[in-house]
């Protein structure tokens, strides 16, 4: 991804923190289908418009997860893999499936998946006191980490972007890059030359 790409993303990551927070503490998490297409009003190709579709998470549901999002989000990675389009009761009592699968069918030229992302409040164990924080993870079509975090009563969040993931990540990312994989659609092949 571009310069250009990761610094509107991670400004979109930031608004979503924002919103969160305007609306008060004690919210059930939210996944983010984030893409990208061409602008419209460009016959270039170059100006691109994001679009971040919210899909909230039914929070009483999603107990059902022992480990919460840890084991929710690769399971919704192995539901949406291309070959497979598993419906499982559980996974679909907790996130609208049918629109998340539209989504990412849609024939629009160019469109392309930037990132996918959960915002969802935890509990941080500091000096053995526990301190409430929300967290906007995601990880990026180039498997990029960027985690946006705000302790209660802070005044700015702040923004952290690992260039390259590894095995030891938190479970959301873990979660999320495995969401990447299962959802990314290969890059169409590049148009004949023309032939005089």
């Amino acid at each position: 991804m571009s310069f250009n790409a990761v610094h509107t993303l991670t400004g979109c990551l930031l608004d979503v923190e924002d919103r969160a927070d305007q609306l008060g503490w004690g919210r059930p998490p939210l996944l983010l289908l984030i893409q990208d297409r061409p602008a419209p009003c460009t016959t270039s190709g170059t100006r691109r418009e994001l679009r971040a579709a919210h899909l909230p998470l039914n929070d009483a549901r999603m107990g059902r997860y022992r480990a919460g999002l840890a084991d929710f989000l690769p399971d919704l990675a192995a539901a949406l893999t291309a070959d497979k389009h598993l419906r499982r009761p559980t996974l679909a009592a907790c996130v609208d499936i049918d629109l998340i699968t539209e989504l990412l069918a849609e024939p629009a030229p160019g469109l392309r998946l930037l990132a996918w992302a959960v915002c969802y409040e935890d509990v941080l164990v500091e000096s053995a006191e526990p301190h409430e924080i929300r967290r906007v993870d995601a990880v990026d079509a180039d498997q990029r980490g960027y985690q946006v975090t705000r302790l209660r009563g802070e005044q700015h969040p702040i923004v952290f972007i690992d260039e390259h993931l590894d095995d030891d990540e938190a479970a959301a990312q873990s979660g999320l890059a495995r969401l990447v994989e299962a959802t990314s659609r290969p890059d169409p092949p590049p148009p004949p030359p023309r032939t005089a």
